[in-house]
């Protein structure tokens, strides 16, 4: 918990309001657009200006989910600071957790704290079987948003970071230029001594793969999908920022003692083509949580109804933040009565979390747009079959594969398999709550379909 004072003094700091000021403690301890306005008696557009207002004035680039992310790990990241000079003038022999970041082996740039983390304990072992013992070199954990791939990573870190002689933790929601990022990773392994490095990409790359070849690293890149291109195009990224694309590839390609850990709701192509089960590529999609993990984070809420928390889990899919926003929903709105909010379909969906499909939705295709407003109608298991009977002509089968395949990359369809006396067929749909994003935003939209 980030203390009030701080925040006080943060806010003087970038000249904020006392009006902002409360939006923003209030959105920094996870509360959704329609919670703060009711808690503030405002209405949510006035939170939206005032968020907005405080974005502007730290800077923030960016649009949608992703700025208040990037906002809440700017001000984590400089509490951290706060916290680690504080503790260091009060007393040398008084350690600390947060003294470990003073490692000068490790950078943790704006990596959440997990002194509270639920489950993945399955997760947790396969990715350092992968890593340790396999000597993966890029390994990929891809999920849709707020399933819990930042703090899975930063959880991973942690626990594996005695076998590594370098830790950098770095998130991309800033997405530094390439060069500018190659620049600062290289002097960080090879300070103190003071290097002149090339100029050109590629010859940055090969020196950054020689380091990694004498050193045992660990490098965590987060929120890749920042860096791809909004021009519906899950291949492309970024024109300044293709550089990170062949990096992927030469790091996946080339031989090293080190590791990069990638998460993101989209999965590039250079992980797609290279990845493989027992390779030294490889990726992780992650799933909600198992239901006693996910009981856990209703119970620390402190719902009541517990006989109903695993219908709101399974509406959820195990979703830790869609969890979190529903239980803050419930507490404030029905007195923490899982069973009264479970009346309310259209409140499946809330703000904070609409934020994010809204990003993802935005960078669909017209196709993949199709085959959302289709299996939202449909609201069951399909086929390939049926897609492609219900697609308009001009769409080939191959197109429909791929795009499906986008979808399934885009971490917005699930897959099942469905067991016949002779035949396997794989199925499609959606998760409940993108069905309810996809219906109520998208309505009339969607019925011309």
């Amino acid at each position: 918990m980030i203390s009030q004072d701080f925040l006080q003094t943060l806010a003087t700091e970038y000249s904020v309001s006392n009006l902002e000021l409360k939006v923003l403690e209030l959105a920094m301890n996870g509360d959704s657009t329609t919670t703060i306005a009711q808690k503030l008696e405002v209405s949510e557009d006035a939170v939206r200006k005032r968020l907005s207002e405080v974005y502007r004035k730290f800077k923030i680039p960016g649009s949608g989910p992703v700025k208040l992310t990037k906002l809440q790990q700017l001000i984590l990241s400089r509490y951290q600071e706060h916290t680690v000079q504080s503790s260091s003038n009060s007393s040398p022999n008084s350690l600390n957790f947060r003294q470990q970041d003073v490692n000068p082996h490790q950078i943790w740039d704006g990596a959440p704290d997990v002194s509270t983390f639920y489950g993945r304990a399955e997760e947790l072992a396969t990715l350092e079987r992968w890593i340790i013992r396999d000597n993966c070199r890029v390994v990929m954990l891809l999920g849709m948003g707020g399933i819990g791939k930042t703090s899975l990573s930063v959880k991973l870190a942690r626990q594996i970071q005695d076998s590594y002689e370098y830790i950098i933790w770095q998130s991309l929601h800033y997405a530094p230029p390439i060069k500018e990022f190659l620049t600062n990773v290289i002097e960080f392994l090879a300070s103190p001594q003071k290097i002149d490095l090339p100029e050109t990409l590629y010859q940055k790359i090969s020196y950054l793969i020689r380091y990694l070849r004498q050193h045992h690293c660990l490098l965590i890149l987060d929120a890749i999908e920042v860096i791809l291109d909004s021009d519906n195009q899950v291949w492309r990224y970024s024109n300044e920022l293709e550089g990170y694309g062949i990096l992927l590839k030469r790091l996946g390609e080339e031989q090293h003692q080190s590791c990069l850990v990638l998460t993101s709701i989209e999965k590039p192509r250079e992980v797609a083509l290279q990845e493989s089960r027992t390779g030294f590529v490889r990726s992780l999609e992650l799933k909600g949580l198992q239901p006693e993990a996910a009981q856990q984070i209703l119970l620390d809420k402190g719902l009541s109804g517990e006989h109903q928390w695993l219908e709101l889990i399974q509406t959820y899919r195990g979703n830790p933040l869609a969890l979190k926003i529903a239980a803050a929903t419930i507490q404030e709105v029905f007195s923490g009565h899982t069973s009264e909010f479970l009346k309310y379909e259209s409140l499946l969906a809330s703000n904070m979390f609409r934020e994010i499909l809204d990003w993802q939705f935005k960078r669909l295709s017209n196709i993949e747009k199709e085959i959302m407003y289709y299996l939202a109608r449909e609201n069951n298991l399909v086929s390939v079959q049926n897609l492609k009977m219900a697609m308009p002509t001009s769409i080939t089968t191959s197109v429909l594969i791929e795009t499906l395949e986008s979808l399934r990359w885009r971490s917005l369809l699930e897959k099942v398999q469905s067991e016949g006396k002779n035949t396997t067929e794989t199925l499609f749909s959606l998760q409940p709550v993108v069905m309810n994003y996809v219906n109520s935003e998208f309505r009339d939209v969607r019925d011309k379909h």
